[in-house]
């Protein structure tokens, strides 16, 4: 039986959980009861996958998009403090009202066929009932897990991105790094424009996939590349784009040049015009919190939710290279699926004490358990107090780990860490 309305869309929205068996069928059900905006009424649209760096692609591709003067949708999760920053028009998030009339639509649609949509499904069906009534220019989707059969597949993108290729949600998506790209590839659709930066296994596996698909994809390294010269990023492709951006880390380099990628194949394919000058500005001034957000400097605070071995991994590299010789205390809460062992090893070496938390968040890993198997005196549980303590205590600070436990353990701090 489908699951009643809970005083409103939003409220019922969060008393949701997540399929533990993704699907299509039941989406594509409501969104057919709804009229099938998904196929209809999104314009042109962008779909990006892959490991790490999805939610800075999109980020960026969206603030370069609206800085040109165009209507852009973006759709991004999770979400830190609030289910809204996950639905944005032109960087401004849908308002409560807009959210709850699109929910509230869903759930009348859903129950007619008594489908119960989860949580993932019915906030994915929500930004697509939005942006069409917006009519927007373009859309931008981020996927949430995996691809083939992640709840952002039934749209049909434009172009698809896909960044880097590494081990994560293994239960759903598989242990090997080809068979994680192969669900990841699911997003080329026939005549796709696929735009990547994934490499070795990963690579080969999205090629033979999209040269069944597309005739068109552009690789990161080959047709278009951008590295990192101190604090200037040089972009090469069909031009020479140098820029500067308040995103930190070398990392950011493949993120922003597959974004910037995607504009020139939508100034070639799709007759946007999109500048230069527009690309410079807009990456010089983007915002995009707790992705190696510094949020003090003298003592060196640093928030980053790098929540998988890949991520801890380039998050490691950063502090080498920014902060040489400095170790930090470090808040950290990781979900059981993401290698916690093996990412606070990686750590170790650059921390003065790690404080592993708990979070309520279901996927939670119990910090005893992980505190008990490294068996290092660094690694304590964290508690409140410790929290507010090393917020306003004169030394080096690093907040890292799961997105859920910043937006679970530091509502209350939000200005201290300037979100």
């Amino acid at each position: 039986m489908a699951t009643r309305i809970i005083n409103s869309g939003i409220k019922h929205l969060e008393a949701l959980g997540n399929s533990k068996f993704p699907s299509l069928k039941n989406i594509k059900i409501v969104l057919r009861r709804l009229g099938n905006p998904h196929l209809k009424k999104l314009g042109i649209t962008v779909l990006i996958g892959g490991t790490n760096g999805k939610g800075s692609v999109a980020k960026s591709l969206s603030t370069i998009l609206s800085s040109s003067g165009y209507n852009v949708g973006l759709y991004t999760s999770p979400h830190i403090f609030k289910i809204n920053e996950r639905i944005q028009i032109n960087n401004k998030n849908i308002n409560n009202n807009d959210l709850n009339k699109a929910l509230d639509l869903i759930i009348k649609n859903q129950n007619k066929d008594d489908i119960a949509l989860s949580y993932f499904e019915m906030i994915t069906t929500a930004a697509i009932v939005y942006f069409s009534k917006m009519k927007n220019d373009i859309n931008i989707f981020e996927v949430g897990l995996g691809g083939r059969f992640d709840a952002t597949n039934v749209i049909d993108a434009k172009i698809g991105i896909i960044t880097n290729i590494s081990k994560d949600h293994t239960e759903y998506l598989g242990n090997k790094i080809s068979e994680i790209a192969s669900e990841k590839a699911g997003i080329i659709k026939k005549d796709t424009i696929l735009i990547t930066s994934a490499k070795n296994k990963g690579l080969k596996v999205i090629k033979n996939w999209s040269y069944k698909k597309t005739e068109k994809a552009f690789i990161h390294g080959i047709d278009f590349k951008c590295i990192k010269i101190d604090e200037i990023f040089k972009y090469k492709s069909e031009d020479n784009i140098y820029f500067k951006t308040n995103l930190k880390g070398s990392h950011q380099a493949v993120n922003l040049s597959l974004s910037i990628k995607a504009c020139e194949v939508l100034n070639e394919y799709f007759n946007f015009e999109i500048d230069k000058n527009k690309i410079i500005k807009s990456l010089k001034n983007l915002k995009w919190p707790a992705r190696f957000q510094i949020i003090s400097r003298s003592p060196d605070k640093i928030l980053d939710v790098a929540h998988n071995v890949s991520a801890i991994k380039n998050l490691v590299k950063n502090i080498k290279n920014m902060y040489p010789n400095k170790k930090f205390n470090v808040m950290i809460s990781m979900l059981k699926d993401k290698k916690a062992e093996s990412c606070l090893r990686i750590l170790l070496p650059h921390s003065k004490k790690i404080y592993f938390f708990d979070i309520s968040h279901e996927r939670s890993i119990e910090s005893q358990f992980i505190i008990d198997k490294l068996n290092s005196k660094k690694i304590v549980k964290g508690s409140e107090n410790d929290i507010e303590k090393l917020l306003n205590k004169n030394e080096n600070l690093l907040i890292t780990g799961s997105i859920y436990f910043v937006g679970e353990r530091f509502k209350k701090y939000k200005k201290i860490i300037k979100i």
